[in-house]
């Protein structure tokens, strides 16, 4: 985030008629390094999947950041607002105009600097990813689209109009931001509500040029309640209130079939069994949101077709990426795009990965 969002958020807390509430603001950031180019690029795609939505009033900006050679910067992405709205907002700092297309709102802001900000209505859903792409269609013109790849279905959402002399884009970083303030800013930072996103791994120039490498963090007000991790696949995992009993072994227990996730097969295999606390059930969740099986010291991973779950040795694979979904009791795998199902309600049966539903086989709780 750039100083100005900071100096907003220190403003915020030291005046605050509200005695004990936070802004929250930032609290995940996810570098991307990107090969050097002298004129930057012309064309970036982003890509997005909100797997925990907060809910109503959810003030909540899922967001990518990017700058431009000889130039400012701006961001775009997903935004929970307040009741259920939703919505994609498209900014960038010094711009000089805008072309706006049906159904999106456009203006010049004075806030955090200057610049022009276009969002549009957009009734993203939780577990559907979305591209997002930010593209010079011509001098000192940005559009930007944005494509829902479940549907298919790719929207234009305005042209942004900055100095012909900038550049393209050099470099981006990704956040997620709890922007609740005034009278809608939380009691404490344990009230930001949970929320889960991947920022997918971004693409330049058409999808020819990929970051060389990417990092996140945790900061702000909130950070404690932050957790970050990307794969080595540039897949990367922002998720604030929604982790928990990090450290602590526990089972992992269907509320179906009130059998527990069990490890014990010969194969490896993952599959429902009599829930007994033993080593073959006690599932960790570390920080990189990896299960671990204690007793095999090895970490739960959905094959890529999502046909099979299985122990394997820890690895940095998005198969290994698991993110609990506190609204619902989903498990979602990062790898597979699915959530954790048995294959049926009977006992020693398997489990597999399929498409996220909430129905009740789908639901898990670690216990005790």
């Amino acid at each position: 985030m750039r100083f100005t969002r900071l100096f907003v958020l220190f403003f915020c807390l030291v005046v605050s008629p509200l005695a004990g509430a936070v802004v929250a603001g930032g609290m995940v950031a996810v570098d991307r390094q990107w090969p050097a180019s002298d004129v930057g690029y012309l064309d970036m795609e982003f890509g997005v999947t909100v797997v925990q939505e907060p809910g109503r009033n959810g003030f909540t900006y899922w967001a990518d950041q990017f700058w431009f050679k000889g130039g400012d910067g701006g961001y775009i992405g997903l935004q929970q607002r307040d009741a259920n709205k939703k919505a994609l907002n498209f900014s960038i700092w010094q711009a000089t105009g805008w072309v706006a297309e049906k159904g999106a709102n456009c203006a010049f802001f004075d806030h955090e600097n200057s610049g022009v900000q276009c969002w549009i209505d957009y009734g993203w859903k939780q577990g559907t990813t979305y591209k997002i792409r930010v593209t010079a269609e011509d001098l000192g013109h940005w559009a930007a689209y944005i494509t829902d790849t479940a549907s298919g279905a790719t929207r234009k959402v305005a042209t942004i109009q900055v100095p012909q002399t900038w550049g393209g884009i050099y470099a981006t970083s990704s956040f997620v931001e709890d922007y609740a303030q005034g009278a809608d800013e939380r009691d404490s930072c344990d009230a930001v509500p949970p929320t889960s996103a991947i920022f997918h791994l971004p693409k330049a120039e058409n999808g020819s040029v990929l970051p060389l490498s990417s990092s996140t963090r945790t900061y702000g007000v909130c950070a404690a309640i932050a957790r970050a991790s990307c794969t080595v696949g540039q897949d990367c995992i922002g998720s604030a209130n929604v982790y928990g009993n990090l450290g602590t072994p526990r089972t992992l227990r269907n509320l179906a079939t009130g059998y527990c996730l069990d490890t014990s097969t010969s194969d490896g295999r993952a599959g429902l069994w009599t829930c007994t606390g033993s080593g073959n059930q006690l599932v960790e969740r570390d920080d990189d949101f990896r299960m671990l099986m204690h007793a095999q010291n090895q970490c739960l991973q959905a094959d890529p077709d999502g046909s099979v779950v299985r122990v394997a040795d820890c690895v940095d694979s998005s198969q290994q990426r698991w993110i609990p979904v506190p609204g619902s009791g989903e498990v979602y795998n990062v790898g597979t795009g699915k959530c954790l199902e048995p294959a049926s309600s009977t006992k020693g049966a398997d489990v597999r990965m399929r498409a996220c539903d909430a129905k009740r086989l789908q639901r898990w709780r670690m216990t005790p």
